[in-house]
Formats: structure tokens, C-alpha cells, sequence
């Protein structure tokens, strides 16, 4: 009986595990979204608030913005980042980058 048990054990294991990666993925992933979103706000309230130059500014977002479109979402989701950021504070287009290369 055990060594029925066992490889049945196994192939549970090794078939279930996958569908329950996908939510922990999803949650790191919005998660990761989350925070670069954040730090993009962030950045053109500092350029507002003066705390960071025009140069400090653009490298910030241009590191952002690669970030975002490699690791994070993509560049369909990068550009609507970057239009919830301009939409939020339209001074940051002083700062934006024109090409992210």
C-alpha cells in the first residue's frame, strides 16, 4: 500500500505545486508595480520640492521607467505609469526623459 501511496504523493506534489506559484508571482509582482509607481511619485515631488536637480531628476526617472518596463510590467503598462506621474503632477515633464537609451 505504501508504494502505491508514494508515487501518487509525489505526483500531487509535483503538479500542484506550479498553479500555486502563480498567486505568490501575481502578489510580487503588484507588489513591484506598487513601488516603482511610488518612486516615480517620488521623484517629481522632490524635483518640485527642489530637493533633487533637473540631471539627479531625469537619471532617477529614466532608471525608473527601465526598470518598469523590463523587470516590472512592460512598456504598455511603463506608459501608462508614466501618464498616471505626469497626470499627477504635470511639472515631472521638466525632468521626463525624451528616449529611455
Amino acid at each position: 500500500m505504501r508504494r502505491l501511496l508514494l508515487p501518487i504523493v509525489a505526483a500531487s506534489l509535483l503538479f500542484g505545486s506550479p498553479a500555486e506559484a502563480i498567486p505568490a508571482m501575481d502578489g510580487l509582482e503588484i507588489r513591484l508595480q506598487g513601488e516603482a509607481k511610488g518612486w516615480l511619485d517620488a521623484t517629481c515631488t522632490y524635483y518640485g520640492l527642489g530637493w533633487i536637480d533637473r540631471a539627479q531628476g531625469r537619471k532617477a526617472i529614466k532608471r525608473l521607467m527601465l526598470l518598469i518596463t523590463a523587470h516590472h510590467l512592460g512598456h504598455e503598462d511603463a506608459e501608462l505609469a508614466k501618464n498616471s506621474a505626469l497626470a499627477r503632477d504635470p511639472n515631472c515633464t521638466a525632468i521626463w526623459p525624451e528616449s529611455l537609451h
